[in-house]
This record gives C-alpha cells, sequence and structure tokens, in this order.
C-alpha cells in the first residue's frame, strides 16, 4: 500500500492578509518530512497555520477572510484549493496554534475539553473502526472521481447555457436582462419544434426590427383607379387611322401636310378682314377664301380636335403614371415583418415603366398625327389590344397587393412594440430550438453524474456514520488525563499543576484546588503543549500517519524550558508522517535547525533530503503601504549562522547600497540598525551601559566620525528605543526613508572605522 500523502508545496495564497498575492514559482522547495518555517512576527505564521487548521477542521477557519483563497499541492499530485473539497486531510492532520489553545483550554474557568483514548474493553470497536476507516479511504477514490465527473459535467452545462444565453441576449439586444437562469426557466416551461426554425434571411429580418430605434413612417395608399390603357390604345388606334373623304382642291390633295396650315392662316385672314395674302402678296378674293373653306371643311375641323383631345388624354395618364411612379415605396421603406410572400408587388415600377413606354409611343404617334391629319399613321408602335389589357390587368393587380402590404406596414407602425416582442419570441425560440438538443443531453449528464456522486456520497456518509458510533462506543478521556499531567509534571519539575477528569473534560487544579485565571503564561504553555500532544494518538490515530503543524509552541517560555520544550518535540514528533514547525523565536529555531539540517537537501542530497528550512519573507514593494509576505528557502545569512547578526548586516548593506533606499525591507530597517549596532557594541564596547551612552563615548573619543553622523545614530537610538527585537516589530517606523539612510550611512562608517578588519570580514559573509 503506498505511503499516505502528505503536503508538498503550498502554490498559492491570495488575500489571506500579509499574503495578499503568493504563488509559488516553479522552483520552490518542497516541503518534506520534517520542515522549518522562520519568519519574524507579523510576517503571515498564524494566517499559514490557519490554512492548515482550515484542513484539519475540513471546513474553513472562521478567522481568515471570506475573499481570500488558497491552494495546497500533496505528495500524490492532489491539490487541495479553498473553493473545492477541504476534507481530504481531516483526520490526519492536526494544528497546534492560538485557534486550538482558544477551541480546547478555556483559562477563565480553569477547563478544557476531553481527550478520548482507547480502553480494553473498546478494543473490539477500534478493530471494527479500523475496518470502516479503510473502507472510507478506499471509498475516497471513487468519491474524488465521482465528484470530479459530476463537476465536469456541471462546468460545461454552464459554460453551454451562458453561451446560448449570451447569444440570445445579443440577437435581441437585452444584454444583462437575459442570462443562464431565464434560459432554463425558458426550457423548463416547454419543448420546440423545428417549426420554430428561422432561415437565415427571416433570423435577420427579425433582427433588423429588434434594432430599430422606432417605427419606420407610414405610407399613403398609391393611387389605384384604372389607367384605361387598354381603351386608350383602341382609340388612338382608330384615329391614327382616320383621313378626310373629301378635299375638293387638287394642289392641296397633292400636299396634305399642308392642310393644318392652310386652315390655320385661312381663319387668320378672315378673322382681320385681309384681302391680300400675307404671305405671297397676290389678292385673296372671296371666291379663293370659299373654295378653301370648301376644300377643308368641318370634318377637318373635327379631326384635329380628337387628335388635340387624344394627346390631353395622353399626358394626363403619363402624369397619373409618374405620380404613381414616384409614390411606389421601395422594400427599405416597409417594416420587415409587412412583406409579406407576395413579393412581386414590388415590381409594380416596372410595370409602370412598359405603361410610360406605351404613352410615349402614343404621343410620338399623335405628333406625327398631327403634322399630317389626313394621312394615316402606321400604329405598329403601339401594344394589341391584348397586350394593353394584360399590361393594365397586370398594373391593377400588384397596386391591389402593394396597398395591401402598405397597409400592413402601416398598422405595424401603430403597434410597433408588439411587431418588436414578436420578433424577439421568434428569435428566441429559433435559438430555443436549434439548441434544445444539446442542452437536453447535457442536462441528462448532469443528472447521470450527479446520480452517481450522490449515492458514492451516501455511502460514505453511512460509513462516516458507522465509524462515529463505533468512535462514540469505545471513547474514554480518562487515560489521557494522566498522560498529560505526567507531561506537565516533567515539563515543570513540580506536581503542584495538575488536570482532573470531569464528565465532559478536564479541570485545571493547583494543590488540588480548581484553577481559574491565575495561570502564568508559561504555566498556560506547558499545558497547551501537553495537551495537544496527548491528543495525537486520540481515536485511534497513529503517529506515523499524522500530519503535525506546530505554530510557535514556546511562547513566553525561558530558556531552559524552551529546551525542553524541543526536547519533547522532538522525542513526540519525530516520527511522524509530517511535521511542519513554524516559529519566530531565534533560539528555538536555531535548535530545530540543528536537528534537520543535516536532512536538507544541500546536506543529505536531493534524493535522500528528509527535511526543508523555509522563511516567511515579508517585504514591501516601492510605492505600497503594506506588506506582503513570501514563502522562500532560508536565506544563506540565516540558515548558516547562529545569530541573525549576518542577516541584519545583510539587509543594511542592501540597503545602504539601493537607490534612495528602494528596498522591500524598508519598513524594518530602523530596527534591524539598532540590533546591528547594539550586537556590534555588545563585543567593540562592553560594559553596562546604555546603547545610547557608547554611542557618546565613541563620539567623544574622536575617531574623526562626522557629529551630523553620530547625530543620526542619536535619531536611530530614540525613535527605535521601544523596539527590544525584530520579533516584535510589526508596525511602520516613524523614520522617514532620508533619516534611515543617513543612520545607516553613519552605522556603516562607524563599523568601518572602530574595526575595519570586522567590517571588511563581514561585507565578504554578505557578498551574495
Amino acid at each position: 500500500m503506498p505511503p499516505l500523502p502528505i503536503v508538498r508545496r503550498v502554490t498559492s495564497l491570495k488575500g489571506l492578509g500579509v499574503f495578499r498575492d503568493y504563488a509559488a514559482p516553479a522552483d520552490a522547495p518542497e516541503l518534506r518530512t520534517h520542515n522549518l518555517i522562520y519568519g519574524f512576527n507579523g510576517s503571515g505564521k498564524t494566517t499559514l497555520s490557519r490554512v492548515f487548521g482550515t484542513l484539519a477542521a475540513g471546513s474553513r477557519r472562521p478567522e481568515l477572510p471570506t475573499t481570500g483563497t488558497f491552494e495546497l499541492e500533496l505528495s500524490d499530485g492532489a491539490t487541495i484549493k479553498s473553493t473545492g473539497p477541504l476534507d481530504a486531510l481531516k483526520g490526519r492532520l492536526l494544528v497546534f496554534n492560538v485557534d486550538f489553545i482558544k477551541d480546547h483550554l478555556r483559562w477563565d474557568d480553569g477547563t478544557a475539553n476531553p481527550v478520548f483514548h482507547l480502553g480494553r474493553e473498546q478494543i473490539e470497536a477500534a478493530t471494527a473502526l479500523e475496518r470502516v476507516s479503510a473502507d472510507i479511504i478506499a471509498l475516497a477514490a471513487d468519491t474524488a472521481t465521482a465528484s470530479a465527473s459530476h463537476e465536469r459535467a456541471e462546468r460545461t452545462f454552464t459554460d453551454y447555457k451562458r453561451d446560448v444565453a449570451r447569444t440570445i441576449a445579443d440577437y435581441l439586444g437585452l444584454g444583462r436582462r437575459y442570462d443562464a437562469s431565464n434560459l432554463v426557466a425558458d426550457y423548463a416551461q416547454r419543448s420546440y419544434d423545428p417549426d420554430n426554425l428561422l432561415s437565415d434571411t427571416q433570423r435577420s429580418e427579425q433582427r433588423s426590427i429588434i434594432a430599430q430605434d422606432a417605427p419606420l413612417p407610414k405610407r399613403s395608399l398609391l393611387n389605384s383607379e384604372p389607367l384605361g390603357l387598354q381603351k386608350h390604345v383602341r382609340d388612338v388606334r382608330a384615329l391614327l387611322d382616320t383621313t378626310l373623304d373629301m378635299i375638293s382642291l387638287d394642289t392641296l390633295r397633292e400636299h396634305d401636310t399642308m392642310l393644318a396650315w392652310v386652315k390655320q392662316g385661312l381663319d387668320y385672314h378672315r378673322a382681320h378682314d385681309q384681302t391680300r395674302c400675307l404671305f405671297c402678296g397676290n389678292m385673296l378674293t372671296e371666291e379663293r377664301a370659299r373654295s378653301l373653306s370648301q376644300a377643308i371643311g368641318d370634318a377637318f375641323d373635327n379631326l384635329l380636335t380628337s387628335i388635340r383631345a387624344a394627346k390631353r388624354a395622353a399626358e394626363a395618364l403619363r402624369d397619373h403614371l409618374e405620380a404613381v411612379t414616384s409614390s411606389v415605396p421601395s422594400r427599405n421603406d416597409i417594416s420587415r415583418d409587412s412583406q409579406s410572400s407576395v413579393s412581386a408587388a414590388f415590381t409594380l415600377p416596372g410595370l409602370l415603366s412598359e405603361c410610360m413606354q406605351v404613352v410615349k409611343a402614343i404621343l410620338l404617334l399623335l405628333a406625327d398625327k398631327a403634322a399630317a391629319p389626313n394621312l394615316r399613321v402606321n400604329a405598329q408602335a403601339l401594344p394589341t389590344d391584348a397586350a394593353a389589357s394584360a399590361l393594365e390587368t397586370t398594373v391593377a393587380t400588384q397596386l391591389l397587393h402593394l396597398n395591401e402590404i402598405i397597409h400592413a406596414h402601416n398598422q405595424s407602425h401603430d403597434n410597433f412594440n408588439t411587431v418588436q416582442a414578436t420578433a424577439r419570441t421568434k428569435l428566441k425560440d429559433h435559438f430555443l430550438a436549434e439548441n434544445q438538443t444539446r442542452y437536453r443531453q447535457l442536462e441528462a449528464e448532469v443528472t447521470a453524474a450527479k446520480a452517481r456522486r450522490d449515492i458514492i456520497h451516501n455511502k460514505d456518509k453511512e460509513l462516516g456514520q458507522k465509524a462515529e458510533r463505533l468512535r462514540q462506543d469505545m471513547r474514554q478521556h480518562g487515560p489521557a488525563a494522566g498522560m498529560i499531567n505526567r507531561m506537565i509534571h516533567s515539563y515543570l519539575g513540580h506536581k503542584e499543576l495538575e488536570i482532573g477528569t470531569l464528565a465532559d473534560g478536564y479541570q485545571l487544579r493547583r494543590g488540588g484546588r480548581p484553577v481559574t485565571g491565575s495561570l502564568s503564561e508559561g504555566e498556560k504553555t506547558a499545558i497547551a503543549l501537553c495537551y495537544f500532544l496527548s491528543t495525537l494518538e486520540a481515536e485511534g490515530r497513529q503517529r506515523k500517519d499524522l500530519i503535525v503543524i506546530l505554530d510557535d509552541p514556546i511562547s513566553s517560555l525561558d530558556t531552559k524550558s524552551l529546551n525542553y520544550a524541543f526536547s519533547i518535540i522532538k522525542a513526540a514528533l519525530s516520527d511522524a508522517r509530517q511535521l511542519i514547525l513554524m516559529t519566530h523565536n531565534l533560539h528555538f529555531m536555531n535548535e530545530i535547525k540543528k536537528w534537520l539540517k543535516r536532512g536538507t537537501e544541500k546536506q543529505a542530497g536531493p534524493d535522500n533530503a528528509t527535511a526543508t528550512l523555509l522563511f516567511l519573507d515579508s517585504v514591501q514593494t516601492a510605492g505600497e503601504d503594506t506588506r506582503s509576505s513570501f514563502i522562500r528557502e532560508m536565506p544563506r545569512h540565516i540558515r548558516e549562522y547562529e545569530s541573525e547578526y549576518q542577516y541584519l548586516f545583510h539587509l543594511v548593506l542592501q540597503f545602504a547600497e539601493a537607490p534612495d533606499g528602494e528596498t522591500g525591507y524598508f519598513y524594518l530597517m530602523p530596527n534591524a540598525l539598532r540590533k546591528v549596532m547594539e550586537i556590534f557594541f555588545a563585543f567593540k564596547v562592553p560594559g553596562s551601559a546604555g546603547l545610547s551612552s557608547k554611542v557618546d563615548a565613541v563620539a567623544t573619543a574622536n575617531h574623526g566620525l562626522d557629529p551630523g553622523r553620530i547625530r543620526a545614530l542619536d535619531r536611530l537610538i530614540q525613535v527605535e528605543s521601544h523596539s527590544d527585537n525584530l520579533d516584535d516589530l510589526v508596525t511602520f517606523s516613524s523614520m522617514t526613508v532620508e533619516e534611515t539612510k543617513h543612520a545607516t550611512d553613519a552605522l556603516l562608517a562607524l563599523i568601518e572605522t572602530l574595526d575595519k578588519g570586522h567590517y571588511d570580514q563581514m561585507r565578504r559573509i554578505c557578498r551574495p
């Protein structure tokens, strides 16, 4: 059976306190069996422990920001995300931090929660619990597979619903008023038929209707009175064939085209009493005038009158055709929904043009007839009666259809909102019909995947309930009290303080009497740590399977107690499946480092490494007022030395060489400078005098130091007098960048002046 997985890497921490946007780089060191994470106070240890606490509880710790996210990678390749299931390590992962103490130990009333261990009579129940636990572990893979399959099906279905809803919203111009929830509601109400599908042209028409901000203007109905084209053609043809029966004068008979001219001249001379021809000057006798009048006669007048009447009728028909033609709307003038299947109506302009050509031919022929009234004019240019009748009938039919379309268009104008709503419904029904098959298929896949997942989850739930019943049957917390007391007595070196059993937990006692609120911080630390260690093998757990995280388990301890705490931690947890120790205490860190250093990759090699040393690096990006923390490999100056002096000296040099003080560590520079100065003066200017007195002594000794630099160091001492060590640094110094820069230059100059050899050696050590 493969070993149980451990945490390989914290891959992402975002929006979680100082972990503003941490993402592990590709070459980030892996967590191994034994791990040390060192960081100053405020660098994110508590937050990181609460992420692990979330995995221990199987649910998000309430202390974590609700908007924060995290992701961890396990040694078997699985990942745990804050957005997914959180119970993969529940029961195997235990966390000691401030939350554990708050959840289990109540100092005010001097009580603690019970720790349950197995008694002899519970062995049978424990054996059954092991079998059930094995079944739960075996089922975990099926549970993960079924959950992943359901998630994939849901994700695919969700994406599909979103995309289809977005398409419908775009086509219908609905924006955010139509989304996946509306799509689900539409499919829940009804099914859609192939009749709902539209062609590309129909979709384009409906979309054009929706896109209109206002309806197209109304159109006037066309003049549909009869053209009379057939009768006009017949009458003109007869007129063109008409001639005068008698012409008296032989000379005029030979010149028919002059008849109209002679008629007009004769009428003019008579009207003006002219006796002499105005054209030739000869006498216009009465006999001659009478002969001309007889030759022309009334028939000629009637013929000319008929020609003029026919011309006026043709011109009237021409004007009528022009008026109708100019008022015929185009397709773009008519709303799409009104353009019925009678699309031939839009060919009317062509038919009217044909009629216009006939009228133009009539006018030309009448002009020829008027020029020579007594001559027959060839009417071959005119259509036959049948052709004229057919053309006139077609025009009348198309006029009727087009007026129907115009009427429908005008009604559409009056009902514009209803028309648009209908267009939207048609388009939406089209897309719903088009995507219905795929929608039902994906819906069925989600239902089937959920059913499979629920079956497995229910089985897992039943096993969990069975396991809980077995735990209830075998629980006893009395034996744990003895274990805790033995550790406390050994830890404190006396038996004055102990815990006693109650029906529902423990009671803290001093000298046999209940203790309420009078414990020292050291005693609290001892009780809390011993209590936690007693829980490791509670409820049938085995240490070799456990992942244990300790966050600063040495609060308020003196050096002796700290060393003892480390000893019992090492003894109790060295054989755990995985151990992660987090601390801000330099001495405790050095003890752990000495224990684990041989197992690191640098000393044991990548194939044999069992330990990892990490550092919570908290930096302040230029231009920002807040810090961000990152999980990095422990810096060489911390890893290789037991004092923080080398690391701080490295930061001071880095700050001094940075342009304009641009460094991610400016927030801790004033305190770091003071610590470097304290350590340097401790061996260079030994004695019990305070730091300020030592600086004054150096200034008085006249080492050639600039007085301005001495003042910069005085300013540093005054501002940072409240900071005893770097562990307490959680707020920004009041010193400006310029002041800090001056103090840095002054301190380095002072060290170089007082001990050039030491200064040069430290620069070599701190060289990258």
